[in-house]
């Protein structure tokens, strides 16, 4: 009986302590430390040509990437090739072969001729990549009335779509004037992207591009031997363009 008595008294003194336990208060103590990261421009940087159907991996082009300098920059813009033709008496439609390179295993590729934009500035300010090109000429002889038309303009890259630049010109007939390709708003198209006419790659050195096509009316004067023009690759900090 007696034991039973002590069994509900600690019982009981259990249950005082647990309610009053409210009473008594943790001794604390705190302090703070610092992280930080330090960045450095991107000023002197350079980025690898990348395959434009095929983002996530290289591309060594064939010819030389000649790039610009900068945080925001052109890596690299393909020559267009329209190859050896027969003179024509005939209006006459003409299309690039595909660019050539090999990916990253030294294997071929013929990818679609394009251009690679890189904004490293960290202003996430947007950017406008435009072009323009010369008359077709062997040596004084001007190639008149020749149309040069990039269409079918596709972007890519590893970056989330949500930063893909909302306006791209899907079809551009180059000219002496400055003309919008892309243009990337406040928030678009940070990092590595690339702008390729067409979406698909070609399988030889022989096959040709569609959407990079050299127009050549009948009663233009043909003389033997190679027509230039020179495109002009205009990259500007900042959207610039209205939409397209």
């Amino acid at each position: 009986m007696k034991t039973k008595t002590k069994m509900m008294t600690a019982s009981a003194l259990g249950f005082a302590l647990l309610v009053s336990g409210t009473a008594y208060q943790v001794e604390a103590a705190s302090t703070t430390s610092n992280a930080k990261v330090n960045f450095k421009s991107d000023e002197s940087g350079t980025t690898k040509p990348k395959d434009p159907t095929k983002p996530e991996e290289e591309f060594v082009p064939e010819e030389d990437p000649n790039p610009t300098t900068g945080s925001l920059r052109i890596d690299f813009a393909s020559s267009l090739d329209f190859g050896e033709q027969t003179i024509s008496g005939e209006a006459k439609d003409y299309f690039a072969k595909f660019t050539k390179g090999t990916d990253s295993a030294g294997a071929d590729r013929f990818v679609p001729s394009y251009v690679q934009v890189t904004d490293n500035s960290g202003k996430n300010a947007g950017w406008t990549l435009e072009v323009s090109g010369s008359e077709f000429k062997n040596g004084d002889a001007v190639l008149e009335g020749a149309e040069l038309t990039l269409s079918g303009t596709t972007l890519a890259s590893t970056m989330d779509a949500k930063f893909k630049p909302e306006t791209v010109a899907n079809k551009v007939v180059v000219n002496g004037a400055s003309q919008t390709v892309v243009d990337a708003k406040a928030e678009q198209g940070m990092g590595t992207w690339t702008a390729a006419f067409g979406n698909a790659p070609g399988t030889s050195a022989t096959d040709t591009n569609e959407n990079v096509k050299l127009h050549v009316p009948a009663e233009a004067k043909k003389l033997p031997g190679t027509y230039t023009s020179t495109l002009t690759w205009t990259l500007t900090a900042g959207p610039t363009a209205p939409s397209l």
